[in-house]
């Protein structure tokens, strides 16, 4: 079974703490800015995968580009981010 790379408790804090300063460092909002932080960093590979180029295939390809765009997305996500694909 494929693992979840979920952000690290460090990547989240630093990008927290960036949040925190963006809004002009208004004590109050720790709580908001850390579940902000953790849904843009678990948001980034999707983000990844919708910037994938998406030139359309050929009839005979289709088939193919489909499988490779559900491998490629069960590597950013990981499998359990996928479970209907579970066997």
């Amino acid at each position: 079974m494929t693992k979840t790379n979920y952000p690290t408790e460090e990547q989240v804090r630093a990008r927290a703490y960036q949040l925190f300063l963006e809004r002009g460092g208004q004590h109050g909002h720790d709580t908001d800015d850390w579940l902000q932080a953790e849904y843009e960093l678990v948001q980034l590979p999707i983000q990844k995968i919708a910037s994938l180029d998406a030139t359309p295939p050929k009839r005979k390809e289709k088939r193919k580009l489909a499988l490779v765009n559900l491998v490629q997305a069960a590597v950013l996500l990981g499998a359990e981010a996928l479970p209907h694909l579970k066997v």
